[in-house]
């Protein structure tokens, strides 16, 4: 270990606890790791599991283990190492790239091709959503239940979120396709006409 690291920990044991820093160890507490619960608060690892300790609190993580989203402000599975980004907002972003194309397509058609689009787009039907994940009531107990169902549920509202997203992407993929192919400026098929 090196000096900086010795007086950084000095230093933060040294460092009393506010209140606000023990309301957000008791809330992530078996949600995410001692060591990523000590580099959201700027603590280390033995301060962290020393004031859970003190506090009655468990900081055993049942294997997943969560980051936070700095552009949803939500915690995560996982984040793009290249844009720091969940999965959800890339989604969401590529989604409204889509749409943004989806209306820039509709702007081209002529009124008389638009109309008859609109009509027959709207006899489509959609791809039911999948059902929204079920939170499960466990009493409090001292194993950790309700961290670890806390945790189960937070995965599973964000698979949900994805394929919810996937599929209105997958849509205005689809919408965008047809449109261009109304107009004939689909560019998969532009080179084919031309080979």
């Amino acid at each position: 270990m090196n000096v900086t690291a010795a007086v950084g920990e000095q230093d933060d044991a040294l460092r009393p606890w506010t209140e606000a820093e023990e309301t957000y160890l008791a809330n992530a507490a078996g949600i995410l790791s001692p060591e990523n619960l000590g580099r959201a608060l700027g603590r280390t690892e033995a301060s962290v599991e020393e004031a859970a300790g003190r506090l009655g609190l468990d900081v055993r993580c049942d294997g997943s283990s969560f980051v936070w989203c700095d552009h949803c402000a939500t915690w995560r599975t996982r984040l793009n190492s290249r844009t720091g980004w969940c999965r959800i907002c890339t989604m969401r972003e590529q989604l409204r790239g889509r749409e943004r194309a989806c209306a820039e397509a509709l702007a081209a058609m002529a009124p008389s091709e638009r109309a008859v689009y609109e009509k027959t787009e709207a006899e489509r039907q959609s791809k039911r959503l999948p059902p929204h994940p079920v939170k499960r009531l466990v009493s409090a107990t001292p194993d950790g239940k309700p961290r670890i169902e806390e945790a189960r549920y937070l995965a599973e509202v964000e698979e949900w979120e994805y394929r919810v997203l996937k599929l209105r992407y997958d849509a205005a993929k689809t919408r965008l396709r047809r449109m261009r192919e109304k107009t004939g400026a689909n560019p998969r098929k532009a080179g084919r006409r031309n080979g």
